[in-house]
């Protein structure tokens, strides 16, 4: 069996792989920038590599391809078929650079949940992903199965075959890719019913092999991730970029978005949130931690900030009238 036929079951496999119908579709195939960013980035060092023996040796593996319609893939009215790029996406760039052929496989997902739980989890199966990536991805994979585990129980359709499951997935192995699993294929325990009995932090921590809290702290961290612009994402998920864990856990519950600076992020995080605008409680221990907090965030900032500046004064003042 050929890797790329690894973890995808007969009923994903498109039957029809003529030659002459994979040229032309070759031609047609759409990169989506929300599955793209599923793709932790190479080191420069590693992206380097992979070119040099894509060169050498030609594009050895096949990139992965979902057909579809315009309509699932892009939110359109057109039924007009879309061939879209779900794995190979650094393979896709070199080989277009450098204009070297490459083959392409064809499968087929029922829905666009489908194939982010398929990419979520070939990813999380791989290695050297760094601590925030891992981190991402499970928060990432927990708030994409809430999403349309809702979807799915408003439909009315409980107990009929699962849309959105994903069946014997496995790690679909790329050319000398650095991330690529060890065995080649992924645990995926429970991931035959993945809305069976429990909660769904719950069931992800099982196969993750973390605790529930670290799931949903893990949420919290993807959810502050995507308030920022994806060169800033890029770098802090890399390692690149250094921004605390509780920073980003933060920003996912700030009105912000597409934040491009580390003095972005920490102007956001300085902004007093919306309640402290209505007068503080009088409790002194509460005072106190309110000022704690205000100077924490005035240190990480690389200006002076008024309105954080003001809100210290207002917390001072009060604190000094309780004595």
């Amino acid at each position: 069996m050929k890797k790329y036929q690894i973890g995808l079951n007969d009923k994903k496999i498109i039957k029809d792989q003529s030659l002459l119908r994979h040229e032309e579709i070759k031609n047609r195939i759409l990169v989506l920038p929300e599955l793209e960013a599923f793709i932790p980035p190479l080191l420069p060092e590693e992206y380097n590599q992979l070119e040099a023996n894509i060169k050498k040796e030609g594009c050895r593996e096949a990139l992965l391809i979902w057909e579809t319609t315009e309509a699932v893939a892009q939110g359109t009215d057109s039924d007009a078929p879309a061939y879209v790029l779900i794995d190979g996406h650094n393979r896709y760039a070199i080989c277009n650079t450098h204009q070297i052929d490459f083959k392409i496989h064809l499968v087929q997902f029922p829905t666009k949940e489908a194939v982010y739980f398929f990419m979520i989890e070939n990813q999380l199966g791989r290695r050297n992903l760094t601590p925030e990536q891992a981190s991402y991805l499970r928060g990432l994979r927990y708030r994409t199965e809430r999403q349309a585990k809702g979807k799915y129980d408003r439909s009315g359709h409980k107990g009929q075959n699962d849309l959105y499951a994903t069946e014997e997935l496995e790690n679909h192995k790329g050319q000398f890719d650095p991330y690529a699993s060890e065995e080649g294929q992924l645990d995926h325990k429970g991931q035959n019913v993945p809305y069976e009995k429990g909660t769904t932090s719950g069931r992800l921590a099982e196969r993750f092999n973390v605790s529930e809290k670290t799931i949903k702290r893990d949420a919290e961290f993807s959810q502050g991730i995507d308030k920022l612009t994806p060169e800033l994402k890029k770098d802090v998920l890399s390692g690149k970029v250094k921004i605390s864990k509780g920073d980003i856990q933060q920003l996912a519950s700030l009105p912000v978005e597409s934040l491009p600076t580390l003095d972005a992020v920490s102007q956001a995080l300085a902004k007093p949130a919306v309640e402290e605008k209505t007068e503080i409680k009088d409790d002194p221990e509460v005072l106190m931690n309110q000022l704690r907090k205000k100077l924490s965030q005035l240190t990480r900032l690389s200006e002076p900030n008024d309105e954080l500046l003001n809100s210290i004064i207002r917390i001072a003042r009060q604190l000094k009238s309780k004595k």
